[in-house]
């Protein structure tokens, strides 16, 4: 089993800086999309019966890379935080959170109304998990609480 832990660990490794550029090429999307989003008035979406913003094609993008994100990789990376199981209770945490609040994602946006205010700050809230992951992980091994402590020096 000590094989699988330090494999899942190595793709831990990798995954977590993915996910910090992924998550940024997210912002970008819906960012363009907004901007790019014409503007219609109020009347004309009640003319039509419609929710002009969930009706825009200029969000497409950022829903389906959304999706990516949030169904397969969210459920890929759980499976190898899992497998990983980190001796370090605060990165197994994180490690286990983070696609979790990654796949609440998707909840947050199709309920809509206070819940959807929740999605912007979600995607804040893991990208800052993920970075988080990134450090840790990049250092070797997981910071502990005595990892900063110096070492005792010797009596006598």
């Amino acid at each position: 089993m000590s094989g699988v832990r330090s494999g899942a660990r190595s793709v831990l490794k990798y995954f977590a800086p993915l996910y910090v550029v992924l998550i940024v090429i997210q912002v970008f999307l819906v960012g363009e999309g907004l901007f790019r989003m014409k503007a219609i008035t109020a009347d004309e979406c009640d003319k039509a019966h419609l929710n002009c913003l969930s009706n825009s094609r200029t969000l497409d993008a950022h829903r389906f890379f959304g999706f990516i994100l949030t169904e397969p990789l969210a459920l890929l990376f759980l499976i190898a935080a899992l497998l990983a199981w980190f001796p370090d209770t605060r990165v197994r945490t994180i490690t286990i959170l983070a696609p979790i609040v990654t796949f609440l994602q998707v909840i947050w946006a199709v309920i809509g109304s206070w819940a959807g205010g929740l999605h912007p700050i979600g995607a804040f809230v893991a990208l800052g998990m993920f970075g988080w992951l990134t450090r840790v992980l990049r250092q070797g091994q997981p910071e502990t609480a005595d990892a900063g402590a110096p070492a005792a020096a010797p009596a006598g």
